[in-house]
C-alpha cells in the first residue's frame, strides 16, 4: 500500500505506516467472516483489470465494528506490470443498521402472523387469510398505492386501516371516504374543499378529504363509483399536479397515500369506459384480494366466538350449540362477515338464528326453487322449517295491517319501505339501488320525489 488518505486514517484510527509498510495489517482490519468475500471480489477485478464493489464489516483499531462500502479499480503498474488497486471506502454503518432493523422487524411480524389468529382487528387463521396478512405486511413496507378487492362485508376497510397503522404514515390521519354515498354535485367540494365566499352558504373555509389526508392515508371505498370528470382531477392531484379548492387561487400539493377498495371488476370498468385507463393504473399497483366468507369456512367458529365475546353483556360469554355452528359453517353468507356479525347480535338479542338459503352440513344445496331455510330457537332448542316460519310471519303481518286505508295505500307504504331499505343497503347510491330493484334510474327518482 503506497498511499492512504488522511480521512481513511482518521476513520480507521491507526498510524499510516502500519498500513503502508505491512499490507497484511489492512487484511486484519477486515472482519474474519467477510475476508473471503472481499478477496474473491478483488482477485476477480485484478484478473479482468476492472472496477469492483463490495460491502463488508471492518474492525477498527478501537475494536468498533463498522459496515463499509468499498469501490475500487484494478490495473497493472506501468513500471513492472504488477497488480495495483485504487479506490475508496465509505462508512455505511447507519444505513446498514436501519436495513437490518427493518429486516428483523419484518421477520418478527411474519412470525407473529403465523402464530396468531388475528391481525389487528382482522379475524382469521385460514390459509387464505394468512396470504392476506403476508400481502398486508408487504404493502405496509411500501409507499405504493393499494387496491383492495372483495365482496361487500369482507372487511376491506379493516385491511386498509391495518396497512396505514403499520406504515410510516401511521402518525397521520386515516381518512375514509365512501365514494358511492357522495352526491354528484358535492364530489368536488368534498374532495378538494372550498374557500369562504366561493358560493352561497360558504361562510368559512372548508378543507377537503385531500387536505385532511395530508401526511396520512386516503381510503377511497367503492372507488368504482367515481365519475370520469373527478377521476381526471384526482389523477392530476395524485401525480403531483396539485389541485385548487373551489373559490381558491393557490395550488395545493397533497402528501398522501391512496388505498382504494371495490367490489367491482375495475378492468371491466376500464374496457366499458366507466374508468380511465391512466387512473386505473395509478391506483392498481399493489392489489389485495379478500376472500369471501364461504371460501374460508374454517374461520367461521373463530368469528362467532369473537362476536359473542364482543357483544355479550354482564361479562358472561354466551355460547352456541355445536349443531348451530355447523349450520353456520354450511351457510353461503352472501353478506360475508358483516352478515355473520349481524346474525350473532340477533342471536344474543332474540335467542334465535334464522338460516335463510340454508345448505346442509355436507355443503349440498337443495333444489334452487326450494331455497330451504331453518330457524333455531335458543330458548327451547327447536328447529323450524322455512315454510312453517314464513306462514306464521305472513299471518302475523296480516293481523297487524290496517285495511281501512285500502289496498292501494297499503301497497304504496310497502313499496316505500322496500325502496328505502334498498337505498340504505346500497349506502344511498341511487344507480345501484335502481339496478337492484330492476327499475330505471328516472323511475326511482320519480318514486323518491313522490
Amino acid at each position: 500500500m503506497d498511499y492512504i488518505s488522511e480521512g481513511c486514517i482518521e476513520f480507521i484510527g491507526c498510524r499510516p505506516e502500519a498500513l503502508t509498510e505491512n499490507h497484511d495489517n489492512y487484511t486484519q482490519l477486515i472482519h474474519p467472516e467477510d475476508r473471503k468475500l472481499v478477496w474473491e471480489r478483488i482477485d476477480e477485478a485484478i484478473a479482468d483489470q476492472r472496477t469492483y464493489e463490495v460491502i463488508y464489516r471492518m474492525v477498527l483499531a478501537s475494536q468498533e465494528v463498522k459496515w463499509v462500502w468499498e469501490r475500487g479499480h484494478a490495473f497493472l503498474s506501468s513500471k513492472d506490470q504488477s497488480p495495483c488497486l485504487e479506490g475508496f471506502v465509505t462508512d455505511i454503518t447507519i444505513h446498514k443498521t436501519v436495513e437490518q432493523n427493518l429486516q428483523n422487524e419484518n421477520q418478527r411480524l411474519k412470525s407473529m402472523v403465523k402464530t396468531r389468529h388475528n391481525f389487528g382487528k382482522i379475524i382469521g387463521k385460514s390459509d387464505a387469510m394468512q396470504q392476506v396478512y403476508q400481502t398486508i405486511l408487504q404493502a405496509s413496507a411500501s409507499k405504493a398505492n393499494v387496491i383492495i378487492y372483495g365482496e361487500s362485508g369482507t372487511g376491506k376497510e379493516l385491511v386498509a386501516q391495518a396497512i396505514h397503522e403499520m406504515s410510516d404514515r401511521s402518525a397521520g390521519q386515516f381518512v375514509s371516504v365512501n365514494c358511492g354515498a357522495i352526491p354528484d354535485n358535492l364530489l368536488e367540494s368534498e374532495f378538494f374543499g372550498y374557500k369562504r365566499g366561493a358560493f352561497t352558504g360558504a361562510n368559512r373555509d372548508k378543507p377537503g378529504y385531500l387536505d385532511l389526508a395530508h401526511g396520512g392515508t386516503l381510503f377511497l371505498d367503492e372507488i368504482g363509483e367515481i365519475d370520469l370528470s373527478l377521476q381526471v382531477k384526482l389523477l392530476r392531484a395524485i401525480e403531483g399536479g396539485g389541485y385548487t379548492p373551489i373559490g381558491g387561487k393557490a395550488l395545493c400539493y397533497p402528501d398522501m397515500r391512496i388505498i382504494a377498495a371495490t367490489n367491482r371488476n375495475l378492468e371491466t370498468a376500464v374496457r366499458n369506459g366507466r374508468m380511465r385507463e391512466d387512473f386505473f393504473y395509478r391506483i392498481h399497483i399493489v392489489p389485495i384480494h379478500l376472500p369471501p366468507l364461504r371460501k374460508r369456512r374454517k374461520d367461521i367458529p373463530l368469528l362467532i366466538y369473537h362476536f359473542l365475546q364482543k357483544y355479550s353483556d354482564g361479562g358472561t360469554i354466551v355460547t352456541m350449540p355445536d349443531e348451530v355452528i355447523k349450520m353456520m359453517q354450511a351457510h353461503d353468507w352472501p353478506g360475508n362477515v358483516r352478515e355473520l356479525q349481524n346474525m350473532v347480535q340477533r342471536y344474543l338479542t332474540l335467542k334465535r338464528v334464522d338460516f335463510i338459503g340454508f345448505k346442509n352440513v355436507h355443503g349440498e344445496r337443495g333444489q334452487k326453487e326450494a331455497r330451504p331455510s331453518l330457524s333455531f330457537n335458543a330458548t327451547d332448542g327447536s328447529l323450524r322449517s322455512s315454510s312453517q316460519s314464513l306462514m306464521e310471519d305472513r299471518v302475523s303481518d296480516l293481523n297487524e295491517m290496517d285495511f281501512s286505508v285500502g289496498l292501494k295505500s297499503l301497497m304504496q307504504r310497502y313499496e316505500k319501505d322496500l325502496i328505502m331499505a334498498a337505498l340504505k343497503q346500497h349506502n344511498g347510491n341511487r344507480t345501484r339501488t335502481a339496478k337492484f330493484l330492476k327499475i330505471g334510474l328516472r323511475t326511482l327518482q320519480r318514486k323518491l320525489n313522490e
